[in-house]
């Protein structure tokens, strides 16, 4: 049994990476995509500034969103207690 290139996608369409394909056991030649994949590479030079975006068809570029990960709790903490002082002394006790 053999392997192909695939290539991941999030439910957004944004591209995630690379995975394998298996070649299907009853159909020779038939490859088995996981979920969220197509066989169609994305581009290969992409701006910093924007990311490769699977609409169902091709690859789109579109510019990357502003955050990608999550606040620090303890940071977002800290600027609201800064931010509501009422708060902050209800809590100091």
């Amino acid at each position: 049994m053999s392997t192909i290139t695939a290539y991941q996608f999030d439910a957004s369409g944004f591209y995630r990476g690379q995975t394998s394909a298996d070649e299907s056991p009853l159909e020779p030649g038939v490859f088995l995509l996981p979920a969220r994949c197509t066989l169609i590479p994305p581009p290969a030079d992409v701006p910093a500034e924007r990311w490769p975006r699977f609409n169902g068809a091709a690859w789109v570029l579109v510019n990357k969103p502003e955050a990608l990960t999550t606040p620090d709790p303890v940071v977002k903490l800290r600027e609201f207690l800064a931010a509501n002082p009422d708060v902050a002394a209800l809590i100091a006790g």
